[in-house]
């Protein structure tokens, strides 16, 4: 199958076709040949006593609102939720593994294989203690499969060559299904923009673009909105320590 050239190419959210529903813990949406936007964290990456108030918080969110959910009970979870977690991934909280080079070369060149053949990669970066990642699926393959892939090899390969054993990624991942080109495009934007609302210096991440994506972004038009729009809807996005939901 031909690599995109545009968002013309992809498939994004159908609410005319089934959606099957993840087994994780967290509430998961997976529908076929779909858009998504994934991250997934060190296990250490999120502050203890933070972590087990967001829990009990959540728990009682999925308790008064039970699968299957609704597009805006969705983004209501993510709002409350999703968007807390990364806020605290980018104050680099936990020892941050993959600031160094060589541990997050591991997880980089794990995304290359089978690209083309099962997925399509847009974009991603790698970041100290989490990773953001924008992609499609080829059908039949479902979601669970490639994260199960992506974070068992990188947790094995990363643990041996630093001589050490036990969880490396949180179990649980977050993911949003891509509505339309213009979440595509607020999604591509903001894992641009990761590093720098971060203050994360050059050494300390690894950003991926297919080229389509690279040159939209570059291009006048940054990101599908006017050049002059771009910066005030960006910075936005950064101090609110969101991400783009929709």
């Amino acid at each position: 199958m031909p690599r995109p050239k545009s968002t013309d190419d992809l498939h994004f959210f159908d609410p005319r076709a089934s959606l099957a529903h993840g087994k994780n813990r967290l509430p998961h949406w997976d529908q076929s040949s779909a858009t998504f936007f994934v991250t997934f964290r060190l296990a250490d990456s999120t502050p203890a006593e933070k972590l087990t108030r967001w829990r009990s918080e959540r728990a009682a969110w999925l308790a008064s609102t039970p699968p299957p959910h609704t597009a805006e009970q969705e983004h209501d979870y993510h709002d409350q939720f999703t968007a807390r977690i990364e806020a605290w991934l980018d104050l680099g909280a936990g020892n941050c593994a993959l600031r160094d080079p060589a541990t997050r070369a591991i997880t980089a060149a794990s995304f290359a294989p089978f690209d083309g053949a099962r997925h399509w990669q847009h974009a991603w970066v790698v970041m100290p203690n989490h990773v953001h990642l924008l992609f499609s699926l080829l059908a039949p393959h479902t979601l669970e499969a490639p994260l199960q892939s992506w974070k068992g090899f990188t947790a094995h390969a990363t643990n041996r060559m630093l001589g050490k054993a036990g969880g490396f990624w949180m179990r649980d991942y977050f993911d949003r299904l891509i509505r339309d080109s213009t979440h595509f495009w607020r999604c591509a934007r903001y894992i641009r923009r990761n590093p720098e609302s971060a203050r994360r210096s050059p050494h300390q991440f690894t950003l991926f673009e297919a080229p389509f994506v690279n040159d939209f972004l570059n291009s006048e038009r940054y990101g599908g909105f006017p050049a002059a729009d771009a910066p005030s809807l960006s910075a936005a996005n950064s101090a609110a320590g969101k991400p783009p939901f929709r």
